[in-house]
């Protein structure tokens, strides 16, 4: 058995399959859509595709922070099998998941003082968030210590990189990221925002571009400039409804750059409530983040 159970949120878009094959626990979570709360399970939670179809036909969703309650009983879990907890949250940028998880360790570790619980702030989100899940997995299935696994990830957390660009600015001005002026402009003359994760975990702009096949040669520059070692990694593009427009990204980052393999994978609800159906993400290893992404 491993020494610690690693654990994180929704906000990382890994599937089901990848996550039990890591051995990763999933803790989901919370959104409403049309003010129905529901809370992420495969029982209570929309696929991507009937969400996405449901925000296209107008309806309204928005998320919360992770539940203090659900923290606990996941360290309690690794506490009774003899285990450190390591819960990876979503940035602290974007949610107040990771200090709400800071509670409930205080608050377990008044009852077991001995429980051995470590909170990590991922400082990303997405294909970002789970890059760095997927590489501690593998640390710790290589016979890591917890402590080694926490202070590595600390360490490197801001070599990952997140890059993002959504086909409306309908979802950002919703979350507050663009004012609706400024959507009002874009939209007319078809101005498509581009964005990243800086060193804080926040998202924020870096470029405008007009048309979507630019915003997608954007993104493709991006990670030509900021990637390291590419043949040695798996470079991920998550997307919300918009598949094709994946299988290009992947196509044209591919003939920028030589990497040991690209994969496709899905926006979930949490960050699709934010970004919407034309939400696309690409992450990858490389050049430490700043805020001004240069």
């Amino acid at each position: 058995m491993q020494d610690a159970l690693l654990i994180t949120d929704s906000g990382c878009d890994l599937s089901r399959e990848t996550l039990e094959e890591a051995g990763v626990a999933l803790l989901h979570l919370p959104y409403a859509l049309d003010g129905d709360e529901r809370f992420g399970g495969a029982e209570q939670s929309l696929s991507p595709d009937a969400f996405y179809d449901a925000l296209r036909a107008g309806a309204r969703s928005s998320t919360s922070q992770i539940r203090p309650a659900d923290c606990e009983a996941a360290f309690r879990r690794a506490h009774d099998a003899g285990q450190s907890a390591i819960l990876v949250t979503i940035s602290s940028g974007l949610s107040a998941s990771y200090d709400t998880a800071l509670m409930a360790r205080e608050r377990l570790l008044q009852e077991l003082p001995d429980a051995r619980i470590h909170v990590v702030d991922s400082l990303s989100v997405s294909a970002g968030q789970g890059l760095l899940v997927m590489e501690m997995a593998r640390k710790l299935a290589d016979g890591a210590s917890a402590e080694a696994v926490v202070e590595w990830a600390e360490d490197n957390r801001l070599r990952v990189n997140a890059v993002f660009t959504v086909d409306s600015y309908e979802y950002l001005v919703r979350g507050g990221r663009v004012s609706p002026a400024v959507a009002a402009a874009g939209s007319v003359l078809s101005i498509k925002p581009v964005l990243h994760v800086d060193a804080e975990g926040r998202l924020a702009p870096f470029m405008r571009v007009r048309g979507r096949r630019r915003a997608l040669a954007a993104l493709t520059e991006a990670t030509a400039e900021r990637i390291t070692n590419p043949g040695e990694q798996t470079v991920i593009v998550n997307h919300a409804q918009c598949p094709e427009d994946a299988d290009a990204l992947i196509r044209m980052v591919q003939e920028r750059v030589v990497v040991q393999a690209a994969r496709v994978g899905r926006v979930g609800v949490i960050i699709g409530t934010h970004v919407g159906p034309s939400g696309l993400v690409l992450a990858f290893w490389g050049r430490p983040r700043t805020t001004s992404y240069s």
